[in-house]
């Protein structure tokens, strides 16, 4: 099962929100795993230490969409490292992940930001 792999991992939940509702989320996941027996950092992506990202084995990612298509703005520095130009392709090769996207359904650019995150 996901869960008995993960046994002995740390789970990295990070979130970008502007309104925070993909903060809630991802505390809401983050104590759920908990629960379960899960070692959890829950972190706004803004909090976390980006340069790290390589090092991580588990990751979820909550990001909202905002405007047409924007980043929240606790997302914006994490979001400039990963579009850096000298940042090895296969660095996060060996990252397991999760992409959870938010935004609303109307705009033409829904979940822009979470379906660039992805890949």
């Amino acid at each position: 099962s996901p869960m008995a792999k993960a046994a002995g991992t740390e789970l990295l939940i990070l979130h970008g929100s502007q309104t925070g509702t993909a903060e809630a989320l991802s505390e809401s996941l983050a104590a759920t795993a908990s629960e379960r027996g899960v070692s959890v950092r829950c972190l706004s992506m803004d909090e976390y230490e980006v340069a790290e990202l390589p090092t991580e084995p588990l990751v979820v990612f909550f990001a909202s969409t905002t405007g047409e298509g924007e980043v929240p703005d606790p997302m914006r520095h994490f979001w400039r490292f990963l579009l850096r130009k000298d940042l090895p392709a296969a660095s996060l090769a060996a990252m397991s992940y999760a992409t959870f996207g938010l935004g609303d359904s109307s705009y033409p650019k829904f979940n822009y930001a979470a379906k660039r995150l992805h890949r």
